[in-house]
């Protein structure tokens, strides 16, 4: 299926794979409704602050667990991903929780900062170069010109 694919572009699966896929997957979906009802209850059942894109996969999650009868299992688990934080869709959860949202300290410090980024070639070795020495620049840092940063560079 993948040679064709690289060929084509296209993805063809036969009806015994699709068969298969069903069996191992479930789905639902969504509205913008379900994700503030959700996004509400678990404010007022949990006092947790969901993102939209959690509430979105925790109002999945809940459908399929009646859908499929999983609600009545008791030793049944589901886990949710979460995706974001809150407070990166201030908008969407004032929406759905008619208050504003509190930023804790580490993204308001952030919130207004400019935007960083790296142009980085299309190519696997070069992402794996630049997160390697993103890695290496935060475990050693750049030694100071005083006598401290040469101490701390020869002595680790």
């Amino acid at each position: 299926a993948m040679t064709e694919f690289k060929k084509t572009g296209q993805l063809a699966a036969s009806n015994q794979d699709l068969w298969t896929a069903r069996l191992d997957f479930a789905s639902a979906c969504a509205t913008e409704k379900n994700q503030q009802d959700t996004m509400r209850s678990w404010d007022q059942k949990y006092q947790y602050t969901l993102d939209p894109h959690t509430a979105c996969g925790v109002s999945a999650c809940d459908q399929l667990r009646y859908k499929l009868g999983w609600a009545q299992l008791p030793r049944h688990a589901m886990v949710v991903l979460g995706t974001a934080h809150p407070g990166k869709f201030g908008e969407a959860v004032q929406a759905a929780l008619k208050r504003p949202v509190v930023l804790p300290p580490a993204l308001a410090a952030v919130e207004h900062a400019p935007t960083r980024f790296q142009v980085v070639p299309c190519t696997t070795q070069s992402v794996r170069n630049t997160i390697e020495r993103t890695v290496l620049r935060r475990q050693y840092p750049a030694p100071c010109d005083c006598l401290s940063g040469v101490r701390r560079l020869l002595c680790g």
